[in-house]
């Protein structure tokens, strides 16, 4: 009978390998790990140690390179190692501080000694030529022993921190907590041979978001803008990711997320069987069922330790495929990464992309004006949402938040306000009267006035300024717009036909067009249009030049009631 020849290897992950490549995700990351073995003929049990505890253990899997087949792969976690709190150096300060604290107790009953024999002397029996002698005598020896007290209490201060570096020592020599986990597989190989093997798994603890840094060049005209594309890492796994290649991905792997079924929707006059026996139980017990839970079974916990800051974390974000944002970035070189609870920056890509600057205002709520730049990306580069870091002319101005947005799609990013063009919110100005004879109606005229004033000495060009009428909810109220003439279209309107075309706005001055707000996102949804009672300007403003707009409407009231929020 032939009998196989069993061998042991034990391998640790840090010393005896390295790390080929991660991918790093936004909650997780895959690493690949590399490791060359000399296998005997026969079969040979691989023990690799020192793996993190935040592994996810479904996720792991075993390749090798060689002539040898892999006949089985096991996942266990090693209970803590406890540190041997001792060493000559620990016992001989523990010596020293055990004999200062016994003199500090003799110091303290000597000086207490003293103050009980001067507070037994009597005054009456005592010449009172030898009275300041004796003071002297008890000042000199409590300031001596004061002085005893203190030095000791010192000592035995410095003799505790001393210790307690030996301990942190002692404890650096015990093996990272953070890597306890171990593999242990079994191959089979008919001859001597060196292998490969590459182990590949998941872990927790890890993640990558975006940040960005954008500047705007506001004195060059047509000047793009400046997109700085950063990745913050953090990993906090207990590995060293040292000068190891680091692919950024965007998307996320999808762990046991399944396409949801859906059952017959039955209604019915009767309550049915099910949900009678169900009320019945309720009602026995005296309260509500039992809520059960699924709980996930973790690989045996270690019934030494008080706690585990590394369990893993499966629910640090809900896990789904993202179809709308999907891109791979491979970092340049080589990344080191320790882990610990700092983010560590790298720069993905620095890019030009043309932007479209426009002013904001809408005086109602606030005069002031905001800058904005609807920015085109047009580089390959997919933008995940991230915080950016606004400069404009190199000042700081501002944070702001980017969305997801795709190669060539654009986006909005604030820059904050621009001093240098003033808005005025002119008074409010009403005019109310009568008409009718036998049925009364009531007119209410309203004028809103708005200036605005550019202090620059260059022109600006699309300057947006918001303002809005009152919206009736009640068919005895009517309002008009009278100024500017903007026309509604009709609930009949087909804007699938080609003859009909929404007016893009009416010039209503130099440079000056009105329109009903979000006209041009308005789409197919004709009837939207005008009804949240939204005017807009669009208008360029010369250097050191004034534009003067005028908002005005009617609200005819034919019950002669009160109108609640007219004057709101």
């Amino acid at each position: 009978m032939h009998v196989i020849t069993l061998h042991e290897l034990s391998i640790d992950s840090i010393k005896d390998s390295k790390i080929t490549n991660i991918n790093l995700y936004t909650s997780r990351a895959h690493v690949t790990r590399s490791f060359n073995v000399n296998a005997a003929a026969g079969q040979t049990k691989i023990t690799i140690s020192n793996l993190p505890n935040c592994v996810d253990y479904d996720s792991l899997r075993v390749e090798g390179r060689g002539p040898a087949v892999i006949q089985g792969v096991a996942v266990a976690k090693a209970p803590i190692a406890r540190p041997e709190i001792s060493s000559p150096l620990f016992r001989d300060l523990d010596d020293r501080k055990a004999r200062a604290e016994n003199a500090l107790q003799r110091c303290i009953k000597a000086k207490q000694a003293v103050e009980k024999y001067m507070g037994n002397i009597s005054v009456e029996h005592m010449d009172i030529s030898k009275l300041g002698e004796a003071m002297d005598v008890y000042d000199n020896t409590e300031e001596k022993w004061d002085l005893k007290i203190m030095e000791l209490r010192k000592d035995i201060k410095d003799l505790e921190i001393q210790m307690d570096q030996e301990v942190q020592r002692l404890e650096m020599q015990v093996e990272n907590k953070k890597l306890r986990t171990k593999v242990t597989l079994t191959i089979f190989t008919e001859i001597d041979a060196e292998l490969e093997i590459i182990l590949v798994y998941a872990v927790s603890n890890s993640y990558w978001h975006a940040g960005y840094d954008i500047r705007v060049d506001m004195q060059t005209k047509g000047a793009p803008v400046q997109v700085t594309y950063k990745a913050a890492i953090n990993q906090r796994t207990g590995e060293k990711w040292e000068n190891v290649p680091i692919t950024l991905e965007t998307s996320q792997p999808t762990f046991g997320v399944e396409l949801p079924e859906l059952k017959p929707w039955k209604i019915t006059y009767e309550m049915p069987s099910s949900k009678r026996t169900r009320q019945t139980a309720r009602k026995c017990t005296g309260g509500k069922a039992a809520r059960r839970q699924v709980v996930s079974t973790p690989a045996e916990p270690d019934s030494d330790e008080d706690e585990d800051e590394d369990m893993m974390e499966f629910d640090v974000s809900t896990v789904t495929s993202k179809g709308n944002v999907n891109a791979t970035f491979l970092v340049p070189g080589l990344t080191t990464v320790p882990s610990d609870q700092e983010e560590h920056g790298v720069t993905i890509a620095e890019l030009l992309l043309e932007a479209e600057i426009s002013w904001i205002c809408i005086p109602q709520g606030s005069t002031q004006v905001h800058l904005q730049a609807k920015i085109l990306n047009s580089s390959e580069y997919t933008f995940l949402p991230g915080p950016s870091n606004v400069y404009v002319d190199q000042s700081f101005i501002s944070h702001s938040r980017i969305p997801g947005v795709a190669s060539l799609e654009t986006f909005s990013c604030p820059l904050g306000v621009d001093p240098s063009i003033r808005v005025t919110y002119h008074p409010q100005e009403k005019i109310t009267s009568e008409s009718g004879f036998y049925n009364k109606t009531v007119k209410h005229l309203y004028t809103q006035r708005i200036s605005v004033y550019n202090s620059k000495s260059v022109a600006i060009k699309g300057l947006k300024v918001i303002d809005r009428i009152p919206v009736s909810e009640d068919a005895a109220l009517v309002v008009n717009l009278i100024n500017p003439a903007l026309d509604l279209p009709g609930p009949e309107t087909d804007v699938s036909n080609s003859l009909v075309s929404i007016s893009p706005g009416v010039k209503v001055g130099d440079e000056i067009i009105a329109q009903w707000n979000r006209t041009e996102s308005i789409g197919d949804d004709v009837s939207a249009l005008g009804k949240d009672g939204q005017v807009c300007w669009i208008c360029s403003v010369p250097a050191l030049g004034r534009n003067n707009l005028v908002l005005q409407w009617e609200v005819i009231d034919s019950q002669k009631t009160k109108i609640f929020g007219l004057d709101s």
